[in-house]
């Protein structure tokens, strides 16, 4: 059967406008822990995406999904580093497991910016964007969502930043770093997609050290040389 790119991108947007309806709900009227909340959360996307791309024949969101899985999961690496090593991040008791200081949830939250910025750039690139300002775009969207993410934190009871330079709880040292994971994990998905799990595997496993590597970086610049 032939896609209809439309319909997917039309049907995908309302997915994400259930989620977003949900997870205000859950997080502003449920009095359980943050990090049950998270947890729910994130399950939910996980599980309701594969759902929707079997029913709905999302063919391009699932082979985004896969292709995050392995990444999503071995990103609590940084996380685990920045707040043991560094002791710059900080995840508070929640209320759920923790992988070494990372909290639980964290494994399958990277998933869900990281598929609106490879998706995003696949629609970009359909309109006839250039590559060069397809990546320009989603280090922009980069910036804008994981830094949201980090100004609202506090707000969620869920992790924070500590003994870094920050302006309204934003850690400057983190920005970059995530504007290149966003630009970075696009390409990598654009040049690996079609290729062997383990194959998939081996590249978020680079696309990790990279992330680890530019944190590590740029916290060296800003925090210890400006």
């Amino acid at each position: 059967m032939k896609k209809l790119p439309l319909l997917e991108e039309t049907s995908l947007a309302v997915f994400f406008a259930l989620f977003g309806v949900l997870s205000f709900l859950l997080l502003k009227f449920f009095s359980i822990e943050p990090g049950i909340k998270f947890f729910i959360l994130t399950l939910s996307f996980h599980v309701f995406l594969l759902i929707f791309s079997k029913f709905l024949r999302w063919f391009t969101p699932y082979k985004i999904w896969k292709f995050l899985i392995p990444l999503s999961l071995l990103l609590v690496f940084p996380d685990w580093f920045l707040s043991t090593v560094l002791g710059v991040l900080v995840f508070p008791e929640d209320g759920l497991f923790k992988i070494g200081t990372v909290s639980g949830y964290m494994a399958g939250l990277w998933a869900i910016p990281l598929f609106i910025l490879i998706y995003t750039g696949i629609k970009l690139e359909e309109r006839s964007v250039s590559i060069f300002g397809t990546c320009l775009w989603i280090a922009m969207l980069s910036l804008l969502i994981f830094g949201g993410a980090e100004a609202c934190s506090w707000m969620l009871n869920s992790w924070y930043a500590q003994n870094v330079t920050q302006v309204k709880g934003i850690a400057l040292y983190v920005l970059i770093p995530e504007m290149i994971l966003g630009v970075v994990s696009y390409l990598a998905y654009q040049g690996f997609s079609q290729s062997h799990f383990l194959v998939q595997v081996g590249i978020g496993f680079l696309i990790m050290i990279q992330y680890l590597g530019s944190l590590s970086f740029f916290y060296l610049v800003i925090e210890r040389i400006f």
